[in-house]
C-alpha cells in the first residue's frame, strides 16, 4: 500500500491525500482548493493523477480547502461516490454553490482590468458540476464502520473544528495483515463554542495530522462570553462606537452569534444592536439549526432552556435592501458580524471600508489570517491600507482574539497525537501547516519523545 501527498503539504490549503492499495484500488481523502500561491485556475485545474482512476473519495468536512475541487475532479472524469457525514453534505451544498459565484465574481473583476473584458468568464467549474457533486454524496454516521470491499473499511470519528467534521480511520487488510491509517482532517479546539470535542482514533499504525497551529499556544483562557464582552464594553458601552467582527460563514459566525445570544440572555447587551451580514452565513446557520443534535452539550442545554441558539431580539439578519438601509442609518453603538473571516472579499470589506477611518470603531479579527490576506495586513499595524485601489488611513483600532479558534494549538495537537499512539504508531505525517510552523512543531514533538515524524513535500509517496 502506498500513500501520496498531493496537497496541503507545507501550506494550509488544498488538502488531498491518496491511498493506493496493492490491488490497485485508490481512495482519495479530500479534494480541496489551493489558493495560497499563484493563480487559482493554474493551481487547481489539473491533477497529478487520472481522475477516472480514483475508486472512492472521502470528504472530512465542508470547508472549501478540503471540498472545493471535487467538482473539477468530476469534470475531469471521476465517477465514484463521495463519503461524508450528513451535516457536511448540507454545508458543502451551500459552500460549493457559493464557490462558483465567487469564481465568477473574481473572473469578472479581472476582466475589467483587460481590454478583453467581454470574454467568457474563466472558472474552474460551474453549477452543473456542483450539482453532479451533490448527486455523488453518500452520508455516514460517526463511529460506525463502513465496509468498502473485502480489503478496506472506513470509520468516521468526530474531529471538532466545524459542524459534522470527521477524522477518517481507514483499515486495510492485505495478505492477512491489517493496517490502520488515520487522517485527522482539521481538528477543533477543545471546549469550543457549539462544536463537539475531537475524539482520537485508537490503535493507529500511521497518522496524517493537521498542524495549522503547531508552533503557537492559544493565549485566551477566559470563557468566550467574557472575552467578547470585554470588546463590547469598550466599544459599545463605554463609548458609542462600533465593533466589526470578520467571521467565516461556517462555524465562526454561528459561534459568535451563540455567544452574543448568551450575553443577551444575561442582560449584558443593553439594547446594543447586532447586525449579521453574510448570505452564506445565513444559510449555514440554518444548517446548524437543522443538525442541532450534532452540536455540543452547552448548545443543547441552552436550546432546551432558551429556545433559539442564534436568534435574539437585538439581532438583525441582513437579507433585504431595507435591512441594509436600517444598518447604514443606525447611529447608535452596534456590533457587525460579517464574512469573510480573513477580510478577503465578501461583505466584510464594505464594512471595513466604511469604518476604517472611524476612531470609535474596533475591527476584531477572530480567526486565522493567512499571510498576504487583507486581514493579515490589518494585523501588521499599517497606518494606511489599500481598499478598492484607494489608500485609506487607519484610524480604527485593530485587535485579534483566538477565543473562537477552530483549531487546536501546539499542546492540543500534542495531546491528540499522544492519545493516538498507544505504543504502535509507526509513522506520523504532518500536513496542513505553514512551513515554519510545521517545522517548529516537528522539533517540539521530537524533543517530547515522538519519533518517526515526517513532513512530506507535495508529490511525496511512501510505502506503508
Amino acid at each position: 500500500m502506498e500513500i501520496s501527498f498531493l496537497g496541503a503539504t507545507r501550506q494550509v490549503t488544498g488538502s488531498m491525500h491518496l491511498l493506493t492499495l496493492n490491488s490497485g484500488y485508490k481512495i482519495l481523502i479530500d479534494c480541496g482548493l489551493s489558493y495560497e500561491r499563484g493563480d487559482a485556475i493554474e493551481l487547481n485545474d489539473n491533477f497529478s493523477f487520472e481522475p477516472s482512476s480514483i475508486n472512492l473519495l472521502v470528504l472530512t468536512h465542508a470547508h472549501i480547502d478540503h471540498s472545493g475541487n471535487i467538482p473539477t475532479l468530476i469534470k475531469r472524469g471521476y465517477h465514484g461516490q463521495v463519503l461524508c457525514t450528513e451535516p457536511t453534505a448540507a454545508l458543502a451544498e451551500n459552500l460549493l454553490r457559493d464557490s462558483v459565484n465567487v469564481q465568477l465574481a473574481e473572473s469578472k473583476s479581472k476582466s475589467k482590468n483587460h481590454r478583453n473584458g467581454k470574454n467568457k468568464p474563466i472558472v474552474l467549474y460551474g453549477q452543473q458540476q456542483v450539482e453532479a457533486t451533490l448527486d455523488r454524496l453518500v452520508t455516514l454516521p460517526f463511529k460506525k464502520t463502513f465496509k468498502i470491499n473485502d480489503e478496506a473499511s472506513i470509520t468516521f470519528y468526530p474531529a471538532g473544528h466545524i459542524l459534522g467534521a470527521a477524522s477518517v480511520l481507514v483499515e486495510i487488510n492485505e495478505s492477512g495483515i491489517t493496517k490502520r491509517i488515520g487522517f485527522t482532517g482539521d481538528l477543533g479546539k477543545l471546549n469550543s463554542k457549539i462544536i463537539v470535542d475531537s475524539e482520537p482514533m485508537p490503535d493507529l499504525d500511521f497518522l496524517v495530522c493537521e498542524s495549522t497551529y503547531g508552533s503557537r499556544l492559544h493565549t485566551i483562557t477566559v470563557p468566550a462570553e467574557e472575552e467578547l464582552f470585554k470588546y463590547i464594553k469598550k466599544n459599545c458601552i463605554d463609548s458609542p462606537g462600533k465593533l466589526v467582527i470578520p467571521a467565516f460563514s461556517v462555524g465562526r459566525t454561528q459561534a459568535i452569534l451563540f455567544t452574543l445570544n448568551q450575553l443577551y440572555v444575561i442582560g449584558k447587551l443593553n439594547g446594543i444592536k447586532v447586525f449579521t451580514d453574510s448570505p452564506l452565513g445565513i444559510l449555514s446557520t440554518k444548517v446548524h439549526e437543522k443538525y442541532e443534535g450534532y452540536l455540543n452539550e452547552e448548545s443543547k442545554e441552552f436550546a432546551r432552556n432558551h429556545g433559539d441558539l442564534f436568534d435574539f431580539p437585538n439581532l438583525l439578519v441582513i437579507q433585504t435592501e431595507s435591512d441594509q438601509k436600517q444598518m447604514a442609518y443606525h447611529s447608535g453603538p452596534s456590533i457587525i458580524v460579517s464574512s469573510a473571516g480573513m477580510v478577503e472579499g465578501g461583505r466584510i470589506q464594505e464594512h471595513v471600508r466604511n469604518n476604517i477611518q472611524n476612531p470609535l470603531c474596533t475591527i476584531l479579527i477572530a480567526g486565522y489570517c493567512a499571510e498576504g490576506t487583507f486581514g493579515h495586513r490589518l494585523l501588521q499595524g499599517q497606518s494606511t491600507i489599500k481598499i478598492k485601489n484607494k489608500d485609506r488611513p487607519v484610524y480604527a483600532r485593530v485587535a485579534s482574539t483566538d477565543v473562537f479558534s477552530a483549531h487546536p494549538d501546539r499542546d492540543g495537537l500534542y495531546k491528540y497525537i499522544s492519545a493516538s499512539q498507544t505504543g504502535k504508531l509507526k509513522k506520523l505525517f504532518l500536513v496542513h501547516g505553514e512551513e515554519k510552523n510545521i517545522e517548529d512543531f516537528k522539533n517540539f514533538l521530537t524533543k517530547s519523545g515522538v519519533n518517526n515524524v515526517t513532513i512530506p513535500y507535495k508529490g511525496d509517496r511512501f510505502l506503508l
